[in-house]
């Protein structure tokens, strides 16, 4: 529009780009792109790029925040979806900065969203409903009852719109162990992709088991385990994690 002076991200004219702002663009996606005209409009289009949507939200809290949005995380890449029958869990590897979902569902369904956001706002019509959150604290989007079906996911990071997979691929791996050497105590980080059987165990030279780390079934997940070998007398001990078929060793020594 020639003659627009409002400044990017001051959708509401009033001269300060704050919370205000951010929810009358949430309002204005929510209500499948009205609300919002003009001059308001376009300044709403922060990033310029033609389209009023969640990555102008995500641009406009870190501009709010002066880039606190994001603290130190790097931009998540790709992020994974979880639904259950209580609610959707979304996980990354890095920085989220929004997610939305549009969901249909029955009469009987009620959801509640995260408390821990930045912004969470739904808007419900009929048997569907569109939420968005903006920069979301932790996995949980929203808890719900009732049956539902995602029909859409968006998940945007600092800047740009990211891949929803079925599940973050976390390579089976076991981390050096800290400290090395180590008296009397180390620790351990096992990555598991999948749930599945696991076992982390210490051995002696002579291929003895002189420690249990862990030892049944668990989660896709990383695992923080700590060592404590003040029973064990100085020398080299091997750490051996098996999980899925395999299998990753770590030397470690103690020292006392």
């Amino acid at each position: 529009e020639a003659g627009c002076d409002q400044a990017a991200g001051d959708v509401n004219a009033d001269d300060t780009v704050n919370v205000l702002d951010v929810v009358a663009v949430v309002n204005h996606i929510l209500a499948g792109g009205s609300g919002l005209e003009e001059c308001n409009l376009e300044s709403a289009d922060f990033n310029a790029d033609g389209t009023v949507n969640v990555l102008d939200v995500v641009a406009i809290v870190n501009l709010i925040l002066a880039g606190g949005g994001r603290g130190a995380d790097i931009d998540a890449t790709k992020a994974a979806m979880n639904t259950t029958e209580s609610g959707v869990n979304i996980s990354a590897d890095g920085y989220i900065g929004a997610v939305q979902i549009t969901l249909s569902h029955g009469d009987d369904f009620s959801i509640e969203l995260t408390d821990d956001a930045y912004l969470a706002k739904l808007q419900t019509n009929g048997n569907s409903t569109t939420l968005i959150v903006i920069n979301p604290e932790d996995e949980v989007i929203f808890t719900s009852t009732g049956d539902y079906t995602v029909e859409e996911v968006l998940v945007a990071n600092s800047e740009e719109f990211i891949n929803v997979v079925d599940k973050l691929d976390i390579e089976f791996s076991l981390s050096n162990a800290y400290p090395n050497p180590f008296n009397p105590t180390t620790t351990i980080e096992l990555n598991l992709a999948e749930a599945s059987y696991a076992s982390v165990k210490a051995f002696n030279l002579k291929g003895e088991v002189v420690g249990v780390l862990m030892d049944g079934m668990v989660d896709a997940n990383t695992y923080t385990m700590t060592w404590d070998a003040s029973n064990l007398s100085s020398g080299v001990y091997m750490i051996r994690a098996e999980a899925n078929g395999q299998i990753a060793t770590q030397k470690v020594m103690l020292v006392k």
